[in-house]
């Protein structure tokens, strides 16, 4: 018999189809599922809530924007035809709804904590600049500078667990490294140029 999280990882993954090969597939959902159940061994979290959490946390960017909102109605959806309890889809619905980088200031539990920052570990590091850059599309070059510069800079001091904390400062300093190579290319200060 399936669990509940087997369930949820073909459900979404199905949904999710049409949104391989951007910054928000489910290979990401893959690496926050992993990253959101390390964290949440080790900081002692609701291991299925914080797994149901990571799976359903981006269903959304197949139904529309704002897709923390567009997922956590269909969170509720997909949860209550699983069976699954009224206390515990609460808590599921609301750590997609509060996902979002601009919302850390909504959460609540150890567990909407966890998944938050499950999912921007994989803002960091290579994988980071490779989604942001992806993600940013038909935007112009500068707006997506602009936008590495101001988006990644503070992700590793918003993290909200030590253990997230702990695993993630390699890929920030990787992260900062970069930022600072950019910069220093961009005004070709790194050439030695006067």
């Amino acid at each position: 018999m399936q669990s509940l999280i087997e369930k949820l990882e073909t459900i979404v993954k199905d949904r999710m189809s049409s949104m391989n090969g951007t910054a928000h597939s489910y290979e990401h959902v893959k690496r926050v599922l992993r990253i959101a159940g390390f964290l949440a061994e080790k900081e002692n979290g609701d291991l299925e809530l914080i797994q149901a959490g990571a799976v359903l946390h981006d269903v959304g960017w197949v139904l529309g924007q704002p897709h923390n909102e567009t997922g956590a109605r269909a969170a509720e959806r997909i949860l209550k035809r699983l069976g699954c309890r009224q206390e515990r889809r609460d808590i599921i619905v609301k750590i997609v709804l509060h996902h979002p980088l601009s919302l850390k200031d909504r959460l609540e539990t150890l567990e909407e904590k966890i998944v938050w920052d499950a999912d921007k570990i994989d803002l960091l590091g290579a994988i980071g600049v490779a989604r942001g850059f992806h993600w940013c599309g038909d935007k112009t070059f500068e707006d997506s500078v602009k936008l590495a510069f101001e988006t990644y800079t503070p992700i590793f001091n918003a993290l909200n667990t030590p253990t997230a904390k702990e695993i993630a400062r390699m890929r920030n300093e990787r992260m900062q490294s970069f930022l600072q190579a950019l910069k220093e290319e961009l005004s070709v200060a790194d050439l030695g140029i006067e």
